[in-house]
């Protein structure tokens, strides 16, 4: 362990443990696949600091939370994906008010274009733009 690890010369012994739990986390916060996944893109969508972003996980997730956070994050995507889609392509009103499509004409529709952006590595905005073109296909038959 270094100084700029614990902040203060000498070794870990010195570090009450809080200090310690800090260290812990923040090495789990600044690996790389954390910071590429989370921290990156959050703190852009939140218009703040990744700094800043970093002191709220530490400050308000412990030990358990932050080591769950990123297979949860990674399983979530899909979901989040297809809750943005559902807005974005108005299915809202299209299947949950007018019924003009169903549930599960829905969540192929959605499905379909999920699979698009986190498998095929397609732009959101592109893969948005083709669902509205197959959506309208769709409609039009």
């Amino acid at each position: 362990m270094n100084e700029e690890d614990t902040g203060k010369t000498g070794d870990i012994s010195s570090l009450d443990e809080d200090d310690v739990l800090r260290i812990m986390k923040m090495r789990i916060i600044e690996s790389y696949r954390w910071k590429l996944d989370i921290v990156e893109p959050i703190s852009k969508e939140l218009g703040i600091s990744e700094d800043e972003l970093e002191e709220i996980l530490v400050r308000r997730l412990d030990m358990a939370s932050l080591e769950a956070l990123h297979p949860r994050y990674e399983s979530s995507k899909h979901h989040c994906i297809k809750e943005k889609l559902h807005a974005d392509l108005r299915l809202c009103w299209l299947s949950d008010a007018m019924n003009i499509l169903t549930k599960e004409e829905t969540e192929e529709i959605k499905n379909k274009i999920a699979a698009e952006i986190l498998t095929e590595g397609k732009s959101y905005q592109e893969a948005l733009e083709d669902g509205r073109k197959d959506l309208l296909e769709y409609l039009m038959r």
